[in-house]
């Protein structure tokens, strides 16, 4: 059976409160303050159905039509959308056309864009909108998933065998909180360049940052996400876990977010009282819900509290967790509250933070107002949706190394065209490979044949000199059968183009897609061995032992490299997989020393790739500005440096895309600061063989504090050695003097 639907030419009736018969109730009067809207609607409710309303996706819970509350004619609203990079739940329209899926988070933080990533998440927005508006959400158990999207992922990839390195984005916690702040803008905001959103007083679709807090593990050493206890310093979290959430909240002022199943020094992340205190100290106005489950795993996993009762109660009362994604509060909140360990205002509290989201978008109001209820058919999968992703597609990809032909010539790439190309690999033929996990129907049908692989986009942009295809081996299974057949073509072309990569796995993957798309590519993760791959494969609840490349891959390479011909590799994986032999580099370097990410490294052994890293078909050069007032900032005052940069491209062609990210050296005084911080970037398009550009960058001191041993963000006097880098080998330095007292 199809699963697409017809969809309808207004609006689903149910999706919206205050309707005829109930506008005299005090929370359908728009006029009156929000807050008193809400918690007139509150003060209504019977406490009998209460924990209805705070349980995520209730049908699984068999809750059904009891999240209603039709003497007060507000119809069920099930929590739980999720929108990492596309709309999950979303269907195709009637004429074909389905909701975009963008790049992965690891690729959208490769562009270094925000205003990119605020335009995908507009688009994201806007089509989760548009069909929750019409009702066409895919027959899967989820249909009627509300407005709030869970994403995007925040958590920081400091180990490159997670499991979900590919959902979260990158190693830089100012680079993950500037991003998930555009995302978080886009989202909720929409695109300020469409006239209707910029002028819109509600939310397009509310955020839901996960996974709070210092999660990064699915399965390793003995331990599960379920049961690992993460034990960190106050100066590490505040450093490097928090930023990426708090940014959002304090910028774009994201409406959710959502606690992770692990423990955060001996608290489950659900029970620790660290988010509710950051409702005062960010200025938190939105809703927290768990993980699936996760507020069970307070005391069936982490052992924290004795029996569901208490596990609800706490994880209410001192976690301040709003939504059970789960059935414990379903089953045993009231309970607790009879009993005296929780109350029912502390219900009443999370009822207000959760209807407070819902009011926010509009579901209460007239839909005259509300320009997001015109959302429909119209605005899923356009052209400039379609268009929007292609350019997102190519920003995010990353050039490690472009050497010189050694049959002569120029550097290999770009190919030229009219010569004999072989395409090989695992990965040459990818459709599903390229998208990303969590995501909506690509295709009407429901498969990927809509998807264009690399091989067929090289043979239809060099149709005359002809393009040969082997796979060489499989993505992650033993054997060498195929290696005659990919030597042979490699043999036989001018040029070799190499896929190789990873492999995901997890509960979204065979379950959601079925085996009908190379099952070998859909597995449900089970142990790993010697013989099934699985020591390759990650995913959610899933990580790798190994980052090496996987099954033959290795050797498949090196056989093809060995023929000395051009060669062209492009990766596919969501987290990171080791490629120094193939990129010819004499050391992999070994991770004793070197600390986690780039902040801490201290240098004496190359790097692979260093941060940010990234090359272009041209060259540019970067020249410093002298700010105002020269490189002096004081602690005592709010005064900023304006630095503009100027790049140029000496280059004989046109700079496609180019990005250049400033680091900042910190100063002593500080005990276990980071060697290295980026403070700020910016990206430049399309800049023309001798053009320039200038950026203007804005250096505060707010931009020097660092984290101290408590956790206190501190403004040390002193040098900072502040340098400005493109990727690709242009630096420039200056040193900034703070100057002042030493100050919290």
């Amino acid at each position: 059976m199809s699963l697409l639907l017809a969809l309808a030419a207004c609006s689903q009736p149910g999706l919206k409160a205050c309707g005829a018969g109930f506008d005299h109730f005090p929370f359908c009067n728009h006029s009156l303050p929000l807050d008193q809207r809400v918690w007139d609607l509150v003060s209504r409710i019977d406490d009998s159905v209460k924990p209805n309303l705070l349980t995520a996706r209730g049908h699984r819970m068999h809750t059904g039509g009891r999240q209603a509350l039709p003497k007060l004619g507000v119809p069920s609203y099930y929590w739980g959308s999720n929108c990492l990079h596309s709309s999950m739940f979303a269907n195709c329209t009637t004429d074909g056309r389905c909701s975009q899926s963008f790049p992965s988070n690891t690729a959208w933080a490769a562009t270094f864009d925000r205003r990119l990533m605020r335009q995908m998440a507009a688009v994201v927005g806007r089509e989760t909108r548009a069909g929750w508006n019409l009702g066409s959400w895919l027959d899967d158990g989820l249909n009627g998933a509300g407005l709030d999207c869970w994403g995007p992922v925040l958590n920081m990839n400091r180990d490159p065998r997670w499991g979900r390195n590919g959902e979260g984005g990158a190693e830089d916690p100012y680079l993950m909180g500037q991003l998930g702040t555009a995302w978080t803008r886009g989202l909720q905001q929409g695109d300020p360049e469409i006239a209707r959103e910029a002028a819109s007083q509600y939310t397009l679709v509310a955020v839901t940052l996960k996974h709070f807090d210092a999660n990064s593990l699915e399965d390793s050493d003995g331990f599960t996400r379920h049961t690992v206890d993460v034990n960190v310093s106050r100066q590490l979290l505040t450093d490097y876990y928090w930023p990426a959430f708090r940014a959002p909240i304090r910028e774009a002022g994201a409406l959710g977010v959502m606690c992770s199943y692990n423990a955060v020094n001996g608290l489950p992340a659900c029970a620790s009282p660290v988010m509710k205190a950051a409702r005062e100290a960010w200025g938190f106005q939105g809703y927290v819900t768990s993980d699936t489950d996760s507020v069970a795993d307070v005391w069936r996993a982490h052992r924290y509290k004795r029996t569901a009762e208490e596990a609800s109660c706490v994880a209410l009362r001192e976690g301040g967790t709003d939504v059970d994604s789960g059935n414990t509060y379903y089953h045993s909140l009231l309970s607790g509250v009879r009993s005296g360990r929780c109350s029912i205002s502390d219900v009443d509290r999370a009822l207000f933070n959760t209807f407070r989201v819902r009011f926010k978008l509009g579901l209460f109001d007239p839909k005259a107002g509300n320009p997001y209820w015109q959302l429909g058919e119209a605005d899923i999968g356009t052209a400039a949706s379609r268009a929007l992703n292609r350019h997102a597609a190519a920003a995010s990809l990353v050039l490690l190394q472009n050497p010189t032909s050694r049959r002569g010539g120029g550097p290999i790439l770009p190919l030229a065209p009219g010569k004999r190309i072989a395409v090989l690999g695992p990965h040459a033929n990818a459709t599903r490979a390229l998208i990303q996990v969590d995501t909506g129907k690509v295709c009407a049908s429901g498969g990927f044949e809509c998807v264009t692989s690399p091989l067929a986009a090289l043979a239809d942009r060099n149709p005359d000199a002809g393009t040969a295809y082997a796979e060489g081996c499989d993505v992650i299974l033993m054997g060498r059968q195929g290696f005659s057949a990919a030597l042979a073509a490699a043999e036989a072309a001018e040029v070799v183009v190499l896929g190789l990569g990873g492999t995901s796995c997890g509960s979204w993957g065979a379950g959601r897609w079925g085996k009908r798309d190379n099952a070998p590519r859909h597995l449900h993760c089970r142990p790993a061995n010697a013989t099934n791959g699985m020591q390759w494969a990650e995913g959610e609840a899933h990580d790798r032992t190994s980052i090496d490349l996987p099954g033959e891959q290795h050797a498949l390479a090196a056989a093809v490299l060995a023929l000395n011909k051009p060669t062209v590799l492009f990766l596919l994986n969501g987290g990171m997989v080791s490629v120094a032999e193939e990129l010819r580099h004499a050391i992999n370097p070994p991770a004793h020393g070197l600390g986690r990410t780039y902040r801490y490294y201290r240098g004496g052994v190359p790097l692979v790739t260093p941060f940010g890293h990234g090359l272009s078909y041209t060259t540019f050069e970067l020249a410093i500005g002298e700010p105002r007032g020269g490189w002096t900032l004081s602690t005592a005052s709010a005064t900023a440096l304006h630095v503009s940069v100027v790049l140029t491209n000496v280059g004989p062609r046109e700079g496609d895309e180019a990005y250049f990210a400033p680091l900042s050296l910190a100063a002593p005084g500080v005990p276990n600061h980071p060697i290295k911080a980026l403070w700020g970037f910016e990206r430049v398009s399309d800049l023309g063989s001798g053009e320039s550009a200038t950026v203007t960058f804005s250096l505060g001191a707010r931009d020097l504090q660092l984290s101290d041993l408590n956790g206190d963000l501190v403004l040390a006097p002193g040098k900072y050695n502040v340098t400005f880098e493109n990727g690709a080998g242009a630096v420039a330095a200056r040193t900034v003097t703070l100057t002042g007292e030493r100050r919290n």
